[in-house]
């Protein structure tokens, strides 16, 4: 009697084919998991007390930080903001903390250069300032502050209105004297973006 032999190209054939049958179940299951996290509806800010309104519970498919947000079970309501989270950005947990670690002053900025496209709420921006010289001219500029965290674009409101762009600012308050003076003495002030809001 004749003895028969498997076809090892056979046997190969088969086990890629349930190789791939596997691997296609797992991508499948991967992609179907979703969690339940808060996001902010709006950009939030440092000092920002969390409001029903503020955010919104929504299904995102993440992969492995799903701890590092706050989840969907969790309350937000009542939470302090202590760095910045962009509108429909989920709220890490590094973002939120208590009113005693929020130590940040808001001033108003003066630029007589205008402003980056890119600067919206919520950008982090570093505040340069360039004293007086003579004849008109200016010293070499210096950053006055850095990781200032934009609240927004004024509005010149007054009658007469100028060619300066007033830019709303939180700045550590250690640093509030420094801005203050730079503005009385009529330093040339500009922010230079560092980071923009990020968006899911």
């Amino acid at each position: 009697m004749r003895r028969a032999w498997l076809d090892p190209r056979l046997a190969i054939g088969a086990v890629l084919v349930v190789v791939s049958i596997v691997g296609v179940w797992l991508v499948i299951q991967s992609t179907s998991r979703s969690t339940t996290v808060w996001v902010a509806s709006d950009t939030l800010l440092p000092g920002d007390v969390i409001g029903a309104g503020d955010v919104e519970a929504v299904e995102l498919r993440m992969e492995g930080a799903t701890d590092a947000y706050l989840a969907g079970e969790a309350t937000p309501e009542g939470l302090v903001v202590v760095s910045p989270v962009g509108a429909g950005e989920a709220l890490p947990l590094t973002a939120l903390g208590d009113a005693d670690s929020v130590d940040l002053a808001t001033v108003v900025l003066a630029l007589d250069g205008g402003i980056a496209s890119t600067v919206v709420e919520g950008s982090v921006v570093d505040v340069w300032a360039a004293p007086p010289g003579e004849q008109g001219s200016f010293e070499a500029a210096t950053v006055l502050v850095g990781d200032a965290i934009v609240v927004g674009l004024l509005a010149d409101e007054g009658i007469i209105a100028d060619d300066a762009v007033r830019l709303e600012v939180l700045v550590p308050r250690e640093d509030v004297a420094g801005v203050l003076d730079a503005v009385a003495n009529a330093h040339a002030v500009h922010v230079v973006p560092v980071a923009t809001p990020v968006a899911p």
